[in-house]
């Protein structure tokens, strides 16, 4: 039966290499995220690249994924083109960089959030109007007045 070795003086790899590849590597300021960002309406395109912004590119459950912001008018064509998107990147990078796309979506303003205010029928009027007591009956008033505002 072998015993396992066990080698106390490794070296590790950098110092194998040459000293201009030692600076290139350690001058590397700019990482995955950094290069995708410059590149971002070279690798999608003009028209996908303007309905989407890169956020960030993480960890995401084990899988190495982006992080994209899209308005809502654009987010079924988004959602449809996403395996598209991971394609086009992994190919700019020549190695599956991305496994996954998440998107967020920006809110339009719409009428239906707006605040709306209380209105009380003739009939919810007459019941408060009714009350004997008098403290509650001034709140309740008081609120449907601050509520019309």
């Amino acid at each position: 039966m072998k015993k396992n070795r066990t080698f106390s003086s490794l070296k590790p790899i950098r110092s194998l290499l040459p000293e201009n590849i030692k600076k290139l590597i350690k001058n590397k300021s700019y990482t995955d995220f950094d290069t995708l960002k410059m590149s971002w309406k070279t690798v999608l395109g003009d028209d996908t690249a303007r309905k989407c912004d890169l956020l960030k590119m993480e960890k995401y459950n084990k899988e190495k994924c982006i992080f994209i912001k899209v308005d809502r008018k654009d987010l079924i064509e988004i959602d449809y083109a996403r395996d598209e998107i991971i394609k086009k990147i992994n190919s700019f990078f020549g190695y599956r960089c991305i496994s996954k796309i998440l998107i967020n979506f920006e809110d339009i303003p719409s009428t239906q959030l707006r605040k709306k205010s209380l209105k009380l029928n003739e009939k919810t009027k007459k019941m408060l109007e009714t009350l004997d007591d008098k403290p509650l009956k001034d709140k309740l008033l008081n609120f449907v007045e601050s509520k019309k505002q």
